[in-house]
């Protein structure tokens, strides 16, 4: 797997492709500054949002769709975008 994939989303995705391949899961995906957001979308990022403070995009892809954009040149990270709670 990946290093622009954390070891806890690479299990997500496994669990994710065994159980339903085509399901779309919520990422963010952090970019060098300057890249272009219409490559990511060739590669299958349904992009919900472009992040004007930080080189970062939301949007959905398949398990296997994270996986060949995290070899993206342009791409530094790919995280699961899920909800966060405070203590």
């Amino acid at each position: 797997m990946s290093a622009k994939i954390s070891e806890v989303f690479a299990r997500m995705l496994e669990e994710a492709y065994a159980e339903a391949p085509e399901k779309e899961i919520p990422v963010i995906v952090t970019i060098t500054a300057g890249s272009d957001v219409e490559t990511l979308a060739r590669k299958g990022l349904k992009v919900q949002r472009v992040f004007e403070n930080v080189p970062a995009v939301s949007g959905t892809l398949t398990a296997t769709e994270v996986r060949e954009l995290a070899e993206v040149e342009q791409v530094e990270k790919v995280e699961y975008d899920g909800e966060v709670h405070a203590l």
